[in-house]
């Protein structure tokens, strides 16, 4: 991370924050979890992706309207403004990289193998290995991950449980993922 930025200012924001969006400062998370979201034509949410530490989000970013950014978990955070975008070529790279990487997941055609993949996903971005696998342990809804998707909370939910039943995840608490292995 460039130097410069270190002088910056940290923000800090809560779990289910939304962060302040504008089109001339960008925000490089440096703690937490953050969802970057639109609302559908009916009215539905619609994930455009999942940011931690050391990654940039900001309208910037996307043509999208509305683009929104929630807290999946307590965040720092700093805004960068557009003169030391310049800064960023790796962190803008990388942001690409993971908007494609959910683009693939989300045009699988089987809604569980998305889930899978999604799953995996986020353990490979959040995870910890812990003794039964990786665990993701920030709080991610059944709803969120539907949205994440492309489908209901219930068909997440039947999903989840089919996982759990064949031993492929571990859920000893709410809102916490262990992808076994």
């Amino acid at each position: 991370m460039p130097t410069l930025i270190y002088e910056q200012t940290t923000t800090l924001f809560n779990f289910g924050d939304e962060i302040p969006k504008a089109s001339d400062y960008m925000w490089l998370i440096i703690d937490g979890v953050v969802k970057t979201y639109t609302v559908g034509e009916l009215g539905g949410l619609i994930t455009l992706g999942f940011w931690g530490p050391q990654d940039l989000v900001g309208k910037s970013l996307s043509y999208v309207d509305p683009y929104l950014i929630k807290c999946l978990s307590d965040v720092r955070a700093i805004a960068v403004t557009h003169s030391h975008w310049g800064n960023f070529s790796k962190e803008l790279l990388y942001h690409a990289q993971q908007t494609q990487q959910l683009t693939y997941i989300v045009r699988k055609t089987r809604i569980a193998k998305r889930l899978w993949f999604l799953l995996n996903w986020l353990a490979s971005k959040f995870g910890r290995r812990i003794k039964q696998g990786q665990l993701i342990d920030f709080k991610l809804t059944h709803q969120e991950l539907a949205e994440a998707i492309g489908t209901t909370r219930i068909t997440v939910t039947k999903i989840l449980n089919q996982f759990e039943r064949e031993g492929l995840i571990l859920r000893p608490k709410t809102k916490c993922i262990i992808l076994k292995g």
